[in-house]
């Protein structure tokens, strides 16, 4: 489910079909899976709004030593997970 996610993140184009059904293999529902994309799309989504408005976190509040280990930035190339392999990038 977290490869999935990831994959999601990083290159949704690159989600296919087979990529639901390894979900489904492993025991994710239907209902499951719309779940994982949702909860997906609403953190790219709030992510993306804040950074394009330029909000800035308050500093002081203890976040700081976590926030290199929650950035995507400069880590966004595709890997293989599992069964789930990313497609050609153009």
């Amino acid at each position: 489910m977290l490869e999935f996610a990831e994959l999601l993140t990083v290159g949704p184009a690159d989600v296919k079909a087979e990529h639901v059904q390894g979900l489904r293999d492993v025991g994710w529902t239907d209902e499951d899976i719309v779940d994982i994309v949702h909860i997906t799309a609403l953190y790219n989504y709030m992510v993306r709004v804040a950074e394009g408005l330029g909000v800035e976190l308050e500093t002081g509040k203890g976040w700081e030593p976590l926030a290199e280990q929650l950035s995507f930035r400069g880590h966004t190339t595709l890997k293989p997970f599992g069964k789930i392999v990313p497609g050609p990038t153009a």
